[in-house]
């Protein structure tokens, strides 16, 4: 997984206002927008990927021990991030 994209992901699951954000979003390109303009480093097409890649559960362990660090909320802030990124998909 970009690790851009599990720094974002470790943001908004420390964001509560963040992630309400994300999750009212209904566009891709503007969950993308906002998610690049706070942790860049990604493509639209890497962001959309990995998200849709988490909403199918096909994250690896290993990129959920990275994205976890030893935390045991990253499921549900995936899920969060992944239906705002995915609702207009």
């Amino acid at each position: 997984m970009n690790e851009n994209i599990v720094q974002f992901l470790k943001l908004v699951e420390k964001d509560n206002a963040l992630a309400a954000k994300l999750s009212a979003m209904k566009d891709p390109e503007e969950a993308f927008a906002l998610a690049s303009s706070i942790q860049g480093g990604f493509t639209k097409e890497e962001f959309v990927e990995e998200m849709d890649r988490i909403n199918r559960g096909e994250i690896t362990d290993d990129d959920l021990a990275q994205l976890s660090g030893g935390g045991d909320t990253i499921s549900g802030v995936m899920s969060t991030v992944t239906m705002a990124v995915l609702a207009a998909v």
